[in-house]
C-alpha cells in the first residue's frame, strides 16, 4: 500500500515561510532603502547565519515558485556559504551577481554556474581568481573560454570535478588547465573531467590532459579511447611499456568503444568500471581482454546482428565478470536467457533490456525462480513489436525476473503482451514488491485495472504509477484509483494515458 502523506517537517514549513514573505518581511528593508541606490561589498542581512545547505533550498524553492529575483541573492550571498549552486537561476545571474560571490564567498568549495551565460568570460575569469578552496565546478554550457581555463589552472588547484561541457574551450585551454606548458602548475588533483561537445578540443587535447592528469578517474570527450590507443602505440615505437590510467569509463555518451581500443582495453584502463560494446566483437582476442576487466560494475552490449550468439559472446563475458556486475544493458537480442543472465550475475541491481526480439530458456524446470535476482532494484523491459506476439517464452523470462527481484523499486515494461492480469496475480503471490516505488507500463494491452488495483492494495512504497497506451485500462478505472488516493491521503502520483 503506498505511504500515506505525513505532516511537513518544520525545515520545510519555514523555507516556505521564508519564501511567501521573502519581499514583504525579510527583504523588505534593502527593497526600500538600499537596492539599485547604493552597491555594498558586503551586507549583514537577515540570512548570515544560515548554512549553505538551506540557503540552497531557499533559491531552489524561489526559483521553483518562480519568484526568485537579483534581490534575493544580494541578501542570500553570505561570507559563510561553502556551497553555491546557481544553475537553476541563471536567468538572474550577471556579471554583478558573480561579483558579490567574489568577493564575499572566500570559503566557496563548491560552484555551479552551468547554463549561466548571461556571465561574460571576463567575469567568471575574475571571480574564479579569487576563489583558490573549490573542488567542485560546473562551468557546463556557459561562456568559458580559454583564458577562464588559465585562470582556474593557475588558481583553482585543488579543483577535483570540473566540467566545461558545451563550452567555447580548445586544446589551449587543456594545456592551461592541466599545465605542463607557460610554467603553469594545472589542476593536478582532477578526478573528473567533461570536456564532451567540444568541437575544438581535439584528439591532441585529450592525450595532453591524459598525459598531465594522472589522477583521473572520469574524462569526457568522443576522442578519448582513440587518444588512449595512439598513446599506447607512442609508447610502443618508443619501447616503452604503456602506463595505466586511472580511467573508470570506456565511453562517452553511450558511443560504442572501438575494436581498436578493445583489443588493449586491459593494458591501458584496467580499472574500467563502465563499457559499451557491439555484441558481435564478443569473440576471439577481444573477449580475453574485455574479461579481464576485474572491476568491472556496468556493461552494455548492443546487438547489432546474430553472428555470435547470445551464449557463446555475452555468456562467455559473463562468466568472467558477472559476479561483479551491478548494471547490465542489453540492446536488440534476440534469444536473451534470463536464466543463464540471474545465475552469472548474482549482484545485479540494474537490467535493461531494450528492442528485444528474442527469449529463450535453457532447462527452466531446474531452476527456483525466487533464487535468482534477489538484489536487483530496478527493471526495464522492452520489446519489438514485430516479434512480440511471436514470443512465447517472454511471459515465463518476465515472471521469473519479478518473482525474484524482491528488492526491486523501479519497474518499467514496454509493449509485452503476454503481461496478462493472470501472470500479474502469480507474481504477487511470490513477490508482494515491498520495496516497490515506481511502475510503468507502457502499450501493454493485456493487462487491466483490476490489477493496478491490487497494486495499490498491497504492501508497498508505491510512488508513482504510470499507465500509457494500455488499452484494458479505461479512464473509469484512472478515476476510481484518483479517488483512492485521495480518500486514503496517499502520496502517490498516477499517469494515465
Amino acid at each position: 500500500m503506498p505511504q500515506r502523506g505525513s505532516p511537513e517537517t518544520l525545515k520545510h514549513l519555514s523555507i516556505v515561510s521564508m519564501a511567501t514573505h521573502m519581499d514583504s518581511v525579510w527583504a523588505a528593508d534593502y527593497i526600500h532603502n538600499y537596492l539599485d541606490q547604493y552597491h555594498f561589498m558586503y551586507i549583514i542581512g537577515p540570512f548570515d547565519a544560515l548554512p549553505s545547505h538551506l540557503i540552497q533550498e531557499l533559491i531552489e524553492f524561489l526559483v521553483q515558485k518562480r519568484q526568485l529575483g537579483r534581490r534575493h541573492l544580494h541578501l542570500m550571498i553570505h561570507q559563510h556559504l561553502e556551497s553555491l549552486h546557481l544553475g537553476k537561476c541563471s536567468s538572474c545571474m550577471t556579471d554583478a551577481v558573480i561579483k558579490l560571490v567574489q568577493i564575499r564567498c572566500k570559503k566557496l568549495k563548491k560552484l555551479d554556474l552551468s547554463r549561466c551565460n548571461r556571465l561574460t568570460s571576463y567575469a567568471m575569469s575574475i571571480a574564479l581568481s579569487y576563489l583558490p578552496k573549490l573542488v567542485y565546478l560546473n562551468l557546463y554550457s556557459t561562456n568559458c573560454t580559454d583564458e577562464v581555463l588559465g585562470t582556474i589552472g593557475a588558481i583553482c588547484v585543488q579543483l577535483r570535478d570540473l566540467n566545461i561541457c558545451k563550452t567555447h574551450v580548445t586544446d589551449k585551454g587543456i594545456v592551461s588547465l592541466c599545465g605542463g606548458g607557460n610554467g603553469i602548475h594545472g589542476c593536478k588533483k582532477l578526478l573528473s573531467l567533461d570536456v564532451s561537445f567540444n568541437p575544438r578540443v581535439t584528439i591532441n587535447g585529450v592525450k595532453h590532459a591524459l598525459r598531465q592528469l594522472p589522477n583521473l578517474r572520469q574524462l569526457l570527450h568522443n576522442d578519448v579511447c582513440d587518444a588512449l590507443v595512439v598513446l599506447h602505440e607512442e609508447a610502443f615505437k618508443e619501447g616503452k611499456t604503456t602506463t595505466p590510467y586511472q580511467l573508470r569509463s570506456g565511453t562517452v555518451n553511450d558511443f560504442v568503444v572501438p575494436v581498436s581500443f578493445l583489443e588493449i582495453v586491459d593494458l591501458v584502463c584496467p580499472n574500467l568500471e563502465y563499457i559499451f560494446v557491439l555484441n558481435e566483437n564478443l569473440e576471439g582476442d577481444v573477449l580475453q581482454h574485455i574479461s579481464r576487466l576485474a572491476r568491472l560494475r556496468n556493461l552494455s552490449v548492443s546487438c547489432t546482428d546474430s553472428v555470435v550468439p547470445f551464449s557463446e559472446g555475452l555468456m562467455s563475458l559473463l562468466a568472467s565478470v558477472g559476479r561483479g556486475l551491478e548494471t547490465l544493458t542489453l540492446y536488440g537480442y534476440d534469444d536473451i536467457d534470463v536464466i543463464a543472465i540471474g545465475q552469472s550475475c548474482p549482484n545485479l541491481k540494474t537490467l535493461t533490456l531494450e528492442s528485444c526480439h528474442g527469449f529463450k530458456l535453457e532447462h527452466p524446470q531446474t531452476v527456483i525462480p525466487t533464487a535468482l535476482f534477489g538484489n536487483l532494484k530496478s527493471l526495464r523491459l522492452g520489446v519489438e513489436v514485430i516479434s512480440n506476439t511471436l514470443e512465447p517464452t517472454l511471459p515465463n523470462s518476465l515472471k521469473i525476473v519479478l518473482e525474484g527481484g524482491r528488492q526491486i523499486e523501479n519497474i518499467e515494461i514496454t509493449n509485452v503482451e503476454g503481461f496478462t492480469d493472470e501472470l500479474f496475480r502469480q507474481v504477487l503471490n511470490q513477490n508482494s514488491f515491498q520495496k516497490l516505488r515506481e511502475f510503468a507500463l507502457i502499450d501493454c494491452n493485456n493487462i487491466t485495472g483490476s490489477s493496478m488495483f491490487e497494486l495499490l492494495e498491497g504492501k508497498n512504497d508505491l510512488q508513482r504509477l504510470v499507465m500509457l497506451n494500455c488499452k484494458e485500462v479505461m479512464r473509469r478505472d484512472y478515476d476510481q484509483m484518483m479517488k483512492v488516493v485521495a480518500s486514503e491521503h496517499f502520496q502517490l502520483d498516477i499517469t494515465w494515458t
